[in-house]
């Protein structure tokens, strides 16, 4: 090889730009019963489901939890999903109910029957008794997996029971319908028996230091559970570890509004919806499983706030280009009116009166229902349970969903950026010096009003030279060099959501003064 010459020598190193640094990617934790054909091992925690359909060996197809994953993804196929299964408790019993078909056909027709969203439609010939009927029903019920029950036939009366056992069973929704001459078909006994729910106390223990965002947690006579879990989260030291469990509650009036109540925690969000029971129609004002709906919600909530996923078809905000794709500035975002195109549209007649929508979001339920036209159901607002504070004062700070969401974005997106900013940083009173990695009380102001900055333009935080004014007034940093502490208070006026248009028309009868 040929000498070469390399005068003057010349080395030119690249270090990576100093960016903010982003917020953890979400993560969804599902909560749920399998059945013992599923491979998973009960209580363990298992991590990064794919989006394969895997999930329905591993918890058993038709299980409550592979379900509950089984709508997580249909509407979120990009947010990172944990689980963590359990078993039936040895004593649980199994619900049961009865649709039963009687009479004689004469002439063609069918029979419908709905059972946990899934739709059973069982052609009715000229002659067809209640046995071949029956038969029929119980054959399609049974043969497919997916569904929450099994059936069995005789004479006409269809036995259905639930795969898992306990109280969840019981909340299992039945919807009957016929359409032939001679045969008709009803429920005459509605899904009830359920017994002895999996005592979930530790459950949680599995996931250990790691974070969900959101919990979806379908037992509400445990909810307390993963309320102080949650709670215990809210604010810890040296961590980001808060989340939201949702839940729903199909129930009267008065139980779920004692239920929410007798909540009152930022940490959880309760949706209610009205039991409804009929000969025709077994189920709560939407006609789906109680986990289903909560998967749902949660998967929406997590797509909402998974950076760079395409959220268009749930976004309705005629001015917002920007808001049809997930991240952080989603959490400001209204929830309200955001469609659930998967779930049944509520029947005329059913569900929650205005005035009882409104009471119950007071006592902290959330509510969804039909979009006014009645073609579809949507989100009401989203609140917590979340009321008072400490010492019992009526308080609004964490009443509402997206005000939870802002204030733990914002919360981490300060957390991350100043743990990357100052990883390595000496600290003085004095002056800094060129070169060398140092902090003072004033630089770290005028960091804290750099964020301040970047979240008012990701929407979280309010912008405007007065908004960031009232943020430097209120900005105060305390240093102690004894210990290297720098203590730093802040007050931040936060984006809310328009919830209310209240507008006087006045009545002119001339335009000439």
């Amino acid at each position: 090889m040929a000498t070469i010459i390399r005068e003057p020598s010349v080395s030119i190193a690249l270090a990576s730009a100093v960016q903010a640094v982003g917020n953890t990617e979400q993560r969804i934790l599902v909560i749920g019963q399998k059945l013992a054909a599923g491979t998973a091992a009960a209580g363990s925690l298992v991590t990064d489901i794919q989006n394969n359909n895997a999930w329905n060996s591993v918890f058993g197809e038709g299980s409550i939890l592979a379900t509950q994953i089984d709508n997580v993804r249909l509407y979120n196929k990009v947010t990172r999903v944990d689980a963590i299964p359990v078993s039936d408790d040895v004593g649980a019993t199994a619900a049961t109910g009865v649709v039963t078909v009687a009479g004689a056909a004469v002439a063609g027709g069918s029979v419908t029957v709905t059972v946990g969203g899934i739709k059973f439609v069982v052609g009715v010939a000229n002659g067809d008794t209640p046995t071949i009927v029956g038969a029929a029903v119980a054959a399609a019920i049974t043969a497919n997996a997916k569904c929450a029950v099994t059936a069995a036939n005789v004479a006409g009366v269809v036995t259905l029971t639930a795969k898992n056992g306990g109280l969840l069973g019981n909340g299992i929704t039945v919807v009957v319908s016929y359409s032939s001459s001679g045969i008709t078909a009803s429920i005459t006994t509605q899904m009830a028996g359920g017994a002895v729910d999996p005592v979930l106390t530790t459950v949680l223990d599995a996931i250990g230091d790691a974070r969900y965002q959101t919990i979806v947690w379908p037992y509400v006579g445990q909810i307390d559970v993963v309320k102080n879990f949650l709670d215990a989260r809210w604010n810890v030291a040296n961590n980001i570890l808060d989340g939201v469990a949702v839940c729903v509650s199909v129930d009267s009036y008065a139980n779920n509004s004692a239920l929410v109540s007798g909540l009152n925690s930022q940490s959880v969000l309760m949706i209610v919806d009205e039991d409804e029971s009929t000969s025709s129609y077994d189920a709560g004002a939407v006609a789906a499983l109680p986990w289903v709906t909560g998967a749902q919600v949660a998967a929406i909530r997590a797509l909402r706030l998974t950076e760079g996923a395409a959220i268009g078809s749930f976004v309705i905000a005629r001015n917002g280009a920007l808001d049809r794709f997930g991240g952080i500035s989603l959490a400001s975002l209204p929830y309200f009116n955001t469609p659930l195109p998967e779930l049944p549209v509520v029947p005329t007649a059913l569900g929650w009166s205005d005035s009882e929508a409104e009471s119950l979001k007071a006592d902290g339920g959330s509510v969804i229902g039909n979009n006014i036209s009645g073609t579809g159901v949507i989100f009401g607002e989203m609140v917590t349970t979340y009321k008072t504070d400490s010492a019992s004062n009526a308080d609004v700070t964490f009443k509402y969903l997206n005000y939870v969401d802002t204030s733990s974005v914002t919360r981490e997106y300060y957390y991350n950026n100043l743990k990357a900013r100052f990883a390595q940083s000496r600290l003085t009173e004095g002056a800094l010096i060129v070169g060398r990695a140092m902090a003072n009380p004033e630089l770290i102001e005028a960091f804290c009003v750099q964020m301040y900055q970047e979240l008012a333009e990701l929407a979280l935080v309010q912008s405007g030279e007065a908004a960031i004014q009232f943020f430097k007034e209120n900005l105060v940093v305390m240093i102690d060099l004894s210990t290297g502490t720098a203590t730093i208070q802040m007050k931040q006026p936060i984006v809310t959501q328009l919830r209310n248009i209240i507008a006087t028309i006045e009545i002119a009868f001339s335009v000439e003064g």
